[in-house]
C-alpha cells in the first residue's frame, strides 16, 4: 500500500477516536488491514514525496496537535520496516511484520482502490469534525 494512503485511512479512523493514543493505534492498526488488501507500491522517491504532501495536509486542515495527525503517523510509521528493508536488500519473509511478510496484499498492477481511499481520505479532512476537542485543534482549516 502505497504509505500516503495509510496516513490518509489513518486520519480518517482518527476521527473516531478520543485521544491522540487511540488515534495512532488505531492508525496502526489500520495499516495492518489495509496491507492485506491487493496493491501496488511505489519506488522510495515517489512513496516519500506522497507522504510528505499527505501529512502536510493533514497538518494544514487539522493541526500537527490533532488525532488525526496521530492516527496519520500511526498508519505510516509501521512502513519504516519496508524502508529498511528496500534499503538493506532485506527479504520479505525476513521482515518482522506479519502484514510485510506472509499476509501482504496480493500484487496489483492498478491504483484505483488506493486513489479511492485516498480521496475518502482526503474527503474527511474536509468536513469539519462534531466535538470541541475536534474544533479547539484544527488550526488552519481548508474548509
Amino acid at each position: 500500500m502505497i504509505v500516503a494512503v495509510h496516513a490518509l485511512l489513518g486520519s480518517t479512523i482518527a476521527r473516531l477516536c478520543r485521544t491522540r493514543v487511540q488515534a495512532a493505534l488505531a492508525g496502526a492498526a489500520s495499516h495492518a488491514l489495509a496491507d492485506m488488501l491487493p496493491h501496488r507500491d511505489l519506488d522510495i522517491p515517489e512513496e516519500a514525496l506522497l507522504l510528505a504532501g499527505a501529512l502536510s495536509l493533514v497538518v494544514a486542515a487539522r493541526g500537527v496537535d490533532s488525532r488525526e495527525f496521530a492516527g496519520a503517523l500511526g498508519a505510516s510509521l509501521p512502513d519504516l520496516e519496508n524502508l529498511i528493508g528496500r534499503l538493506a536488500a532485506i527479504p520479505d519473509e525476513r521482515l518482522v511484520l506479519p502484514t510485510h511478510r506472509s499476509h501482504h496484499g496480493r500484487r496489483t498492477t492498478g491504483f484505483e482502490g488506493q486513489l479511492a481511499m485516498a480521496t475518502l481520505g482526503v474527503i474527511s479532512l474536509l468536513i469539519p469534525g462534531c466535538d470541541s476537542e475536534d474544533t479547539g485543534q484544527r488550526g488552519n482549516a481548508l474548509a
